[in-house]
């Protein structure tokens, strides 16, 4: 037997294409490591090239110089125009504003008739003048009786004088009073006003017995009286207007005493 001859078509093994890439990769950042290299090594020595006034002595200084103000400079022209959109946005002229939208009115159309006429135009119609009506005298021979009755009707459905409401029965029943006031009684000659007080008041915290306090003395200057006491049912004064200044003076368990 002859011996065959190996064949030239062999199966080619799989290589993955990610990896390929990898590689590549790898080499590529390999050949440009080695660049960067090169090129700090040639600017150490001051082999690259560099204007002629350049000191030699700070020849490895001038491209790292260089670029660091390229960096900079691009900075600032970002930062310029972001300031300048900014400032732009804020500040736009009234002028550039969209009109406002004017609403057009519309005349009405003018009827051609009128609904109704003028009353000077229309014809006026003769009016029958209708005769008064007579008033009966009275009979002279009517009894006395009669007008005695008619004249105590006329009294009677006559309204009576009107009586003016009481100001203090109006204080005790305003919603400032509460049920917290159980009797209130002038002093015209002092043009005083005195209000005793229930027991209730004493529960009440020390800012609402001032408040209602206050709310009192207001009261009773838009009645007009001048000066405000306030008692308990025993008499003991407990306050009393503030001589200088405003508001009323509420008085301690121990001032009381």
């Amino acid at each position: 037997m002859s011996r065959s001859e190996p064949s030239t078509n062999l199966p080619v093994p799989y290589r993955s294409p990610w990896r390929a890439l990898g590689e590549d990769l790898r080499a590529v950042a390999a050949t440009l490591r080695l660049g960067l290299q090169e090129l700090w090594r040639r600017n150490g020595q001051g082999d690259l090239p560099r204007p002629a006034l350049w000191p030699r002595d700070l020849a490895p200084l001038f491209w790292p110089l260089l670029l660091v103000v390229a960096l900079a400079a691009l900075l600032l022209v970002g930062l310029g125009q972001r300031l300048d959109d900014s400032a732009s946005g804020l500040a736009k002229p009234e002028s550039l504003a969209p009109p406002a939208e004017i609403p057009l009115e519309i005349p009405q159309e003018i009827p051609a008739t009128r609904a109704t006429a003028d009353p000077a135009d229309a014809p006026q119609e003769p009016r029958s003048e209708a005769p008064a009506p007579e008033t009966p005298e009275p009979e002279p021979n009517a009894p006395a009786a009669a007008t005695a009755e008619t004249s105590s009707e006329a009294a009677a459905a006559a309204p009576g004088p009107m009586v003016p409401p009481d100001p203090l029965a109006e204080l005790l029943a305003s919603p400032a009073a509460a049920g917290l006031l159980r009797t209130a009684s002038a002093e015209p000659a002092s043009a005083g006003l005195q209000l005793v007080l229930a027991e209730d008041f004493l529960d009440l915290p020390g800012a609402e017995q001032q408040r209602r306090a206050d709310a009192w003395l207001q009261l009773a200057l838009g009645l007009g009286y001048e000066h405000l006491q306030l008692r308990d049912a025993h008499g003991a004064l407990m306050g009393r207007e503030a001589v200088v200044g405003g508001g009323m003076i509420l008085l301690s368990p121990a001032e009381r005493n």
